[in-house]
């Protein structure tokens, strides 16, 4: 099989769209169009069906994208190998993080990376935590570094670093007053605040999730203002005053200090959150993946 059609066969496979994976692969909508029929027609099969703009890939499509991850994957180690018989430490490297991890941790370490080994092309992918770790565990990535630790079978996850999730508001919200005594956790008065919270699969969410049912408040006692998918998202809802929220310290410090935003004191809350970095149990760590990790964890 020509290994071109099977790139375009898995961008089509992973987004759904034969106009899409053209532009991520810098190909006419045609050329994409040419190489999935070439493959239906070696193979003696359809790979997708096409309702409108939806393609939906069939059983088959799934076999084949299986594989071809795993063909991807070893000549990868291949390659990398053989650069490691001339001590270059080469190749590709797919990451991918979690939002807080992915604006404030990673940057950092892949300049310091891109450093020491400048003939590693990185590709780094931004979702929420849950997503990451699929992507992981499907072979789409070759590590992340997430918000929470994710029971999956195939995924190795171990401790980075920890992190404090503080509560934030916008300086001119008037606060509701304390039921309770000073120190004393207080869910009234969580209830009457407005809130801006992060989406199912969010590792700030569980965070904030585990630390109130420990309280015996559920979330859902809340009172939502608005949902955002984005620690800048959170950011900017709070600086323009639709709620407060709970998130990384890391991520918010330098707003507090600007006094774009200020934070509220919730007794009783100590939210301490990790950050882990996730990889395949059963996928090799060639050279440059072993290079990252090493200053990932330095």
């Amino acid at each position: 099989m020509d290994i071109r059609r099977l790139q375009a066969f898995c961008k089509v496979y992973e987004l759904k769209s034969f106009s899409r994976a053209g532009e991520e692969l810098l190909l006419s909508q045609p050329t994409v169009s040419a190489h999935i029929m070439a493959l239906e027609s070696e193979l003696g099969t359809r790979l997708f069906d096409r309702m409108g703009r939806t393609v939906l890939p069939t059983p088959a499509a799934c076999v084949l994208y299986r594989y071809s991850l795993e063909a991807f994957d070893r000549l990868e180690n291949a390659r990398t190998e053989i650069f490691a018989l001339t001590q270059r430490v080469s190749g590709e490297l797919s990451i991918g993080g979690s939002t807080i991890p992915a604006h404030y941790i990673l940057p950092g370490v892949v300049a310091a990376f891109r450093a020491r080994y400048p003939d590693v092309a990185i590709d780094l992918t931004v979702g929420d935590t849950q997503e990451i770790t699929e992507r992981v565990a499907d072979g789409q990535l070759s590590l992340g570094v997430v918000g929470a630790a994710m029971d999956h079978p195939d995924v190795v996850c171990e401790l980075l670093m920890e992190d404090e999730l503080v509560c934030i508001a916008p300086p001119a919200l008037e606060l509701p007053p304390r039921s309770t005594g000073e120190g004393v956790f207080d869910a009234e008065f969580l209830r009457l605040l407005p809130w801006v919270i992060r989406e199912q699969g969010s590792g700030t969410r569980r965070a904030f999730e585990n630390s109130l049912r420990q309280q015996g408040m559920d979330i859902r006692e809340l009172r939502v203002s608005i949902m955002a998918h984005s620690t800048l998202a959170v950011l900017q809802c709070v600086k323009a005053g639709l709620g407060v929220s709970v998130t990384s310290r890391l991520a918010c410090d330098g707003a507090i200090e600007r006094g774009e935003i200020r934070q509220v004191e919730m007794p009783g809350l100590s939210i301490v959150r990790g950050y882990y970095r996730v990889h395949h149990a059963k996928r090799h760590i060639f050279p440059a993946m072993r290079r990252f990790l090493e200053i990932l964890s330095s």
